[in-house]
């Protein structure tokens, strides 16, 4: 790990009786730093809430979540837990810390070959199923999340349990805090399934996850789109690692391995390996019962000594609840396609081009109107300009354009900033909680309140791309990509081909593709809207939106959409009695990954210049003139 380490100074008196000695990581939810712990003169790792997620009760839910499952796990291939707290600022977990490399780290190591790579899959999988036996479901299995302990013989452990689940069915109790329809993971290891609703993920999104890793260690590829089997891509690998593999990755659960310990008969078979650490004795009845009454016992506990709290401090208790209906964290999307009431006509000079299918804002012959509803922008210039929020912190703003072709592209330059904090604004955050973050955001909305939104916030934090198209047919992506508060380029693209959605963040050279693309197929327009509009929308900070464009997108000449229904691809009919949502004929949504990167800007090809007129041919001039002699001189 300290190869990839980020060194920041820290004060040292962060948490009693632990002293931090540098920093080794940052993730969304926090920081890892390894540390010493005092009493004992041990380094160990400590990973910190980040303090401001630290007043958010979901994210310190999540955070002690993370605890309660690695409390729960003793096994040598998974990190283990050393203690756990609060300090002034935030709260902390202490975990045994491991000095060795991520397997991302290793497969870009020529050493790290096929039997290495089995060997290493091998225990990740015998981890994962100790863990799916008690009731632990990782979610979020990737190379960054395997690291190797070379002190402890160079073994891989599986660590970050933070988007952990707790499966109902293995004894545990549910501390679900992931929302319905709502997707969390990193895209390119989730599975179809957990990229719609990371709730319902269950187990067998595990079994997805090591089926992309065992193919990125074999082949050095990610399984994109219809991929080839990993004895084609590589040379002198066993043939039945493709059965392995295509079994794991499966689209539908119920097609792939039942259970990790499925995968892991499958996987001893090919690995001549043995261990030396002893076999991990299986709970007798006696002591699953035994465990099951002190876990009661402990959570009867903690309900009545909160109890106790809550009537002792009742007065204070409403304040937190009010600050906490506040603060709760609703999609950007949600909040901005509420319905208002408050509506405002405006217009703005602009171009509508039907030969190209180009909708432009600012100067041009033409008028475009845009309907403003909650908050009133200005009009200057063909941009719109949200500033301070007086009374309604949320709006959006329709274009009265209809965009017409195959597929279509819609972009603008942003600028994203919060608003200005005054001296009293501490003493507001006692009854109202933390001010939300100021976001602006990107919109093609349909019929029936259904939207997709790209969403870029004012602190620089992680763009996201939502799209809600239908009550099973929701979801977010959120991609690590750097942005910019001021200038940042945005656009969201319909390819005509394919019917794939893409969110795009920067431009030209700088652009990037946010995560993978959302397949709508060819009739996304029945998804949608036969007459789908561009909008933007601004929430609780100042937004201006510049150099806005919509451009229609015509199929080249000679291509047709392939002939058939978006139903066929985006819902499946589900006959598993206990699938989200209902029992046989309910539907789920299977987001394809794109069959090629779309282009970051739709470019208009210009139609060929005229040539100039011809000239007519010059007349040669005539030759001068000899001058005239001089007159003569008088004597």
């Amino acid at each position: 790990m300290q190869d990839t380490a980020i060194q920041r100074a820290r004060t040292t008196d962060v948490i009693e009786g632990y002293r931090l000695v540098q920093l080794v990581g940052r993730g969304g939810m926090g920081e890892v730093h390894q540390a010493v712990q005092l009493s004992l003169g041990r380094t160990v790792a400590v990973k910190l809430l980040k303090q401001e997620l630290a007043k958010d009760e979901q994210f310190v839910g999540r955070f002690e979540k993370e605890a309660a499952a690695l409390a729960t796990l003793r096994h040598p291939n998974i990190v283990s837990i050393v203690d756990r707290g609060k300090s002034a600022n935030t709260y902390y977990l202490v975990m045994e810390f491991v000095d060795g490399q991520s397997l991302r780290e290793r497969m870009r190591n020529p050493d790290f070959d096929a039997p290495r790579a089995l060997v290493t899959l091998l225990q990740v999988t015998r981890a994962i199923d100790y863990a799916h036996q008690r009731g632990v479901i990782h979610r979020d299995l990737k190379p960054e999340n395997i690291l190797f302990d070379e002190q402890a013989g160079d073994i891989p452990k599986v660590t970050d349990f933070g988007l952990a689940g707790f499966d109902e069915k293995a004894g545990q109790v549910e501390r679900n805090l992931t929302q319905t329809h709502v997707s969390m993971g990193t895209a390119s290891y989730m599975a179809p399934e957990q990229a719609v609703d990371a709730k319902s993920a269950g187990p067998r999104a595990d079994v997805y996850s090591l089926g992309v890793m065992l193919y990125e260690c074999l082949t050095g590829e990610l399984p994109v789109g219809t991929f080839d089997p990993p004895s084609v891509r590589k040379s002198g690998l066993d043939k039945r690692l493709d059965g392995i593999v295509s079994r794991c990755l499966k689209p539908a659960p119920e097609d792939r391995y039942a259970s990790a310990g499925a995968l892991l008969a499958d996987l001893e078979k090919l690995v001549q390996f043995t261990t030396s650490l002893p076999a991990l004795s299986k709970e007798t009845k006696a002591q699953r019962l035994l465990r099951k009454s002190l876990e009661v016992g402990k959570r009867v506990w903690r309900g009545v000594s909160l109890a106790v709290v809550l009537v002792a401090a009742i007065i204070i208790a409403m304040v937190f609840v009010r600050a906490k209906a506040s603060g709760q964290a609703v999609a950007a999307g949600v909040e901005l396609m509420t319905d208002f009431g408050q509506k405002a006509p405006l217009s703005t000079p602009g171009r509508l081009d039907k030969d190209t299918r180009q909708v432009t804002l600012g100067d041009g012959p033409d008028v475009v109107s845009v309907m403003a509803l909650g908050r009133t922008p200005e009009l200057a210039r063909g941009a719109i300009v949200y500033g301070e929020p007086e009374g309604a912190t949320v709006g959006r703003a329709v274009v009265d354009a209809e965009l017409i072709g195959d597929g279509l592209e819609v972009s603008a330059l942003v600028d994203t900033e919060p608003i200005q904090p005054s001296a009293l604004e501490p003493l507001w955050a006692l009854f109202r909680g933390p001010r939300p973050d100021a976001r602006s955001a990107l919109m093609l909305l349909g019929d029936h309140g259904r939207y997709v939104a790209l969403v870029v916030s004012g602190s620089g934090d992680e763009p996201t791309l939502e799209w809600s198209l239908g009550p099973d047919k929701r979801g977010v992506i959120t991609a690590p990509l750097p942005t910019k508060t001021e200038g940042l380029r945005l656009a969201l693209r319909i390819d005509p081909e394919t019917g794939e959605l893409f969110g795009v963040v920067g431009a030209e050279r700088d652009a990037r593709v946010l995560g993978t693309g959302v397949w709508l197929g060819p009739n996304w327009r029945q998804l949608l809207s036969e007459t789908p509009r561009f909008a933007v929308g601004c929430l609780d900070g100042t937004c201006a939106f510049k150099q806005l464009r919509l451009q229609g997108i015509a199929l080249p000449s000679g291509l047709s959409p392939p002939a058939f229904p978006p139903e066929d691809v985006l819902s499946a009919p589900d006959d598993t009695a206990d699938a989200p949502g209902g029992g046989p004929g309910s539907k789920r949504v299977v987001t394809k990954p794109p069959v090629k990167p779309p282009p970051t800007v739709a470019k208009t090809t210009p139609p060929p210049a005229k040539p100039p007129p011809a000239r007519p041919p010059v007349k040669p001039s005539p030759p001068p003139k000899k001058p005239a002699p001089p007159p003569p001189r008088r004597k």
